[in-house]
């Protein structure tokens, strides 16, 4: 049979450069001391970052792995273009897509190893995966789930075949074990557009159940519950994207069926949902318009019931970017000024120092602000011990102890960073930065 994962056992010493530096004070580690050009090297503090998790971040299209247990940084990769670095669920493997230049047109879908000494390309799919909807782990186990350019939903191990397990670009479900997919039935050609039907069928076999269809409209799933017993999904009216651009509703509904249940109307930007950790509740970002610097709160959502509860929020701000802490006790977020006037560069550079760091309790109570952080803040994580926060400031990766300490930068500045404006203020990292926590 012919093999279709090229594999490559690759020597430390050969090609991968790991620093073993033992969680000294040094500030600045060179990565590859014999490379000339120091420029091009990323700046990190390993110290600062001792026992915080794992890193992953793209410095220059090449992929780093900051280890905070080993105190070490390995570069994972010596060409191309890395996008997309997602952690699997024992932090022991890293999927990436690797582009052969700037317009990333040829992408290679690879899983690598945290110490770099094993890489696996994946090959043998159908069409190329070219962004991070075509890519995610299952939540307990080592199988990376690809859904290549709408054709097709496989399911592969790291250094084994990929397997495909149906035709339909769906999404499978935390155990592995059902998929949900969107599809138009009765399909008719001069009016595909009239309705969605979203189902779902058991991998194994078994017929597919109808679980909902709208009406002239289109349906875009946004996750399965933790549990695995029911989904999240948005309708799409009349099939808009612009209107879904402006926020729509998010709504939840079991596998046992009925009327599906509005949680909240939002963005659709993923980044903006935080599960808490028990798989409960899901903390989001309320509200609707384009635009991130008005109309925004917190909401906390009961997946199963319906329930949602709108968190205290200070008058004239809005309240952006998330995270539900380790042990579930507490959110991260950022505040800023709201501002009805936003037209130019220059106005949104002022607003941008606006965005500064808050926790609370899980229910939106005691917030109190991170003042240490300052100011220009976006996308806080927790990190593992729950005293910690990684946030993004001035296009580096900064930490700071909620309980008073001064902030260390850890990485940065990015030499590739995006732009700060994004899509109407809105801007993700996730496509060149991912934390592993566990």
């Amino acid at each position: 049979m012919k093999r279709t994962i090229k594999t490559t056992v690759v020597f430390l010493l050969i090609t991968t450069l790991l620093i073993l530096v033992g969680c000294s004070k040094s500030k600045a580690v060179p990565v590859n001391p014999i490379q000339q050009d120091d420029s091009n090297l990323p700046q990190v503090n390993i110290d600062a970052f001792r026992g915080q998790g794992r890193l992953a971040f793209v410095w220059n299209g090449l992929l780093y792995v900051l280890d905070g247990d080993k105190c070490t940084l390995t570069k994972q990769n010596d060409a191309g273009q890395v996008r997309w670095p997602k952690w699997s669920p024992d932090g022991q493997w890293l999927a990436y897509i690797r582009y052969s230049d700037n317009q990333m047109n040829d992408g290679k879908l690879l899983i690598v190893s945290t110490d770099g000494s094993k890489s696996h390309e994946v090959t043998g799919l159908s069409s190329p995966v070219n962004n991070s909807n075509g890519i995610s782990w299952l939540p307990t186990s080592d199988v990376l789930v690809v859904k290549p350019e709408g054709q097709g939903l496989y399911m592969v191990r790291p250094g084994e075949t990929p397997r495909k397990v149906n035709d339909y670009p769906g999404f499978l479900s935390p155990d592995g074990k059902t998929m949900a997919y969107v599809k138009t039935l009765p399909y008719d050609d001069k009016y595909p557009e009239k309705r969605s039907d979203a189902l779902y069928v058991p991998l194994e076999g078994g017929e597919p159940v109808q679980l909902y269809f709208a009406k002239e409209a289109g349906i875009h799933f946004a996750g399965w519950w933790p549990d695995h017993k029911g989904l999240l999904f948005r309708i799409a009216p009349h099939h808009s994207a612009s209107i879904m651009s402006d926020g729509t509703g998010l709504y939840s509904l079991p596998l046992t069926g009925g009327e599906p249940r509005l949680l909240t109307t939002s963005l659709k930007h993923p980044e903006w949902l935080s599960w808490s950790p028990d798989g409960s509740e899901l903390l989001a970002v309320k509200g609707t318009g384009r635009e991130i610097w008005q109309n925004k709160s917190l909401v906390v959502c009961d997946v199963k019931t319906g329930k949602n509860t709108d968190l205290p929020q200070r008058p004239n701000t809005v309240s952006l970017d998330p995270d539900w802490s380790p042990d579930g006790k507490n959110i991260a977020y950022v505040e800023a000024v709201e501002r009805k006037d936003i037209k130019n560069t220059e106005g949104f550079t002022v607003w941008e120092q606006t965005r500064t760091l808050w926790v609370a309790d899980a229910d939106g109570k005691n917030t109190r602000q991170i003042n240490e952080a300052g100011t220009g803040i976006s996308r806080p994580l927790w990190s593992r011990d729950g005293s910690h926060i990684i946030y993004l400031k001035d296009n580096s990766i900064w930490l700071v102890n909620i309980n008073g300490e001064s902030p260390v930068k850890l990485v940065g500045p990015f030499p590739d960073a995006p732009n700060s404006q994004g899509y109407y203020g809105y801007v993700s990292w996730s496509n060149i930065l991912a934390l592993y926590r566990q």
